[in-house]
């Protein structure tokens, strides 16, 4: 068994290495949009977040890529005032997931599409006067759908919209059942 899994690794290995990887970072603003933002008592009231994430890039075809990424997600709350006890809730979102891209000229240059799932944790820390705590969320199923365009091997830049799937009631409920944030970002490759 032992012998079969390291031949298994080594053609694996073998094989992922002489394909087209590349990588690369991503950051810019996440803003959240329906209830995440405006969901009295729970949602962020506030415009701007912001997001850092890697992702590793497997080009298929010069118009096909998949793209594994990993993205953290800060949205910063401010309160909702005194007829809500002055509440506020900052969520933190850590993304993980697969997009399938579409590049219509090639990956270094033009226009691309990206639609993707991914697995979230998300928690939400909330404090109001007299009281404060925690929500959290793990392994909850998301989808995301964009574009964006690359100006050269090294940079584009890409929008998404962003839709997790979250528990509305419970101990650890959000008080909403979809978790909603565009994504807009300044993505750098490299290794091409």
């Amino acid at each position: 068994m032992r012998n079969t899994l390291a031949i298994v690794f080594l053609l694996v290995g073998t094989t992922l290495s002489a394909q087209d990887f590349t990588g690369g970072l991503q950051t810019g603003l996440s803003l959240p949009v329906g209830d995440l933002k405006d969901k009295s008592g729970f949602g962020t009231n506030q415009f701007f977040g912001a997001h850092v994430g890697g992702h590793l890039d497997f080009n298929l075809t010069s118009h096909h890529q998949v793209r594994a990424q990993l993205t953290y997600h800060n949205l910063p709350g401010s309160g909702w005032g005194s007829g809500y006890g002055d509440i506020q809730n900052d969520y933190k979102i850590l993304q993980a997931g697969a997009d399938w891209v579409y590049h219509f000229q090639n990956p270094s240059q033009g226009w691309y599409t990206i639609a993707g799932a991914s697995l979230n944790s998300i928690k939400d820390d909330y404090s109001g006067i007299g009281f404060s705590g925690s929500a959290s969320q793990s392994g909850k199923i998301g989808v995301r759908g964009g574009g964006g365009y690359t100006f050269n091997s090294f940079f584009s830049l890409e929008g998404t919209l962003n839709q997790v799937f979250v528990d509305k009631n419970g101990s650890d409920g959000f008080g909403f059942d979809t978790a909603t944030w565009v994504q807009a970002s300044a993505v750098f490759r490299f290794g091409r």
